[in-house]
């Protein structure tokens, strides 16, 4: 039986709605600081639209998270193993 791979776009979703939720950001503020509309940042959240890397990159700047943390759930099910980056330097963005 094959296992369905997830959804990269869903996964992304979810993550920027929950650390949108969690900084206490609306869609208004946190389209804002990433220089994007917020039809789209609701579509990303909604897993329906495909955002470029640089809007990716924008996200995680704009919710002060490395990128990979965006994607977290997404390498936990392909048992790919990420590491904590606490203290570590991000780049910049």
């Amino acid at each position: 039986m094959q296992t369905a791979e997830p959804d990269f776009k869903k996964v992304l979703g979810s993550r920027v709605l929950r650390m949108r939720h969690s900084a206490g950001l609306t869609q208004s503020a946190l389209s804002e600081r990433c220089g994007i509309y917020r039809t789209y940042l609701s579509r990303i959240e909604a897993g329906a639209a495909n955002p470029t890397i640089m809007v990716v990159a924008a996200l995680a700047a704009s919710l002060h998270v490395p990128i990979s943390e965006l994607f977290r759930q997404y390498n936990d099910s392909q048992g790919v193993d990420v590491p904590a980056q606490d203290g570590a330097e991000e780049d910049s963005v």
